[in-house]
């Protein structure tokens, strides 16, 4: 048997480190996609194959290997009855941090799915591959996920013992969206350790800013949701202060930001901070800001 899926890489857009504590978060799916063309063997051996390694191992041992951690936990996790062949291709920029490593394991998780006859369930593959991703590294709120799997821009609030996650589509931004690169990336890991570490000192002060940016996402939320983006623009540029405030905006995001508020609509940080990329929505992309497209379709089958 050969499959053949594709998913598309994914930015944040609000609700940072409260989603991580249950808040809800805005997300949504970038226009460059990891594909993944599966073939069935007939033994029980399992080849790779992508521009960051090559690696053969056999459905037995499913040896590690340090560049391909998330395709062998989703094969650990679901392993199929045969030996497989994996040819992955990816179009994500791996500086901008666009949440490829949630784009092949989304589409992975599919195609296992596939291969075993199960019928779509967007939850099911979430949850399924949200698993995975705890399996490596331990955190994650999985709202990535949401955006590969969904596409265009979601609302995402992630899964409680007595609920299931929760994926709701947004309207789409009347403006543009683009990203600055700092040049940087202090790994989403360490910076959750360091505000770990402030927060065991400070346990009420950091809850009452967890708490207003889980306010502040869940009111961006209900403001997009019926169209109010000038509202949506001022509660981003809110959310901004409190990332300033949890202290993971540094001297160049502070420069950058600096720099593009005078040309967009809403500024602030995308992703964990301390480096990486921020996020701005301008009619006209900010002077060294990349564009980027939403993708309005979240995981595809492919011939």
């Amino acid at each position: 048997m050969q499959l053949t899926a594709s998913a598309p890489g994914s930015l944040m857009v609000s609700g940072e480190h409260a989603v991580v504590y249950g808040a809800p978060a805005i997300v949504c799916a970038v226009a460059a996609r990891v594909r993944i063309h599966l073939r069935s063997r007939t033994d029980r051996r399992i080849l790779i194959h992508s521009a960051l390694a090559d690696h053969a191992t056999d459905l037995d041992t499913l040896a590690d290997h340090p560049k391909l951690r998330f395709i062998l936990a989703a094969l650990r996790q679901a392993p199929p009855v045969c030996g497989l062949e994996l040819d992955i291709v990816s179009d994500i920029d791996p500086t901008l941090g666009l949440g490829s490593s949630a784009a092949v394991t989304a589409t992975l998780t599919a195609l296992l799915a596939r291969l075993r006859g199960d019928a779509f369930d967007l939850l099911a593959l979430h949850q399924a591959a949200h698993r995975t991703i705890l399996a490596v590294q331990q955190r994650g709120s999985g709202a990535d996920l949401a955006a590969s799997l969904a596409g265009g821009m979601v609302a995402y609030t992630p899964a409680t013992d007595a609920a299931p996650a929760h994926i709701s589509a947004l309207p789409l931004p009347p403006t543009g969206l683009s990203l600055r690169y700092a040049g940087y990336k202090t790994p989403t890991a360490e910076v959750l350790a360091q505000i770990a570490t402030r927060a065991a000192a400070e346990p009420l002060h950091y809850q009452d800013i967890y708490a207003r940016m889980g306010e502040n996402s869940a009111a961006t939320i209900a403001a997009i949701s019926c169209g109010d983006w000038a509202e949506g623009y001022r509660l981003l540029n809110d959310y901004q202060h409190l990332l300033e405030e949890l202290g993971v905006c540094d001297a160049v995001q502070a420069a950058h930001l600096a720099a593009a508020r005078p040309h967009a609509h809403a500024v602030k940080i995308s992703g964990s901070g301390l480096g990486d990329c921020i996020l701005a929505f301008a009619d006209t992309p900010p002077p060294q800001h990349q564009a980027v497209v939403i993708d309005g379709d979240g995981l595809r089958f492919e011939a």
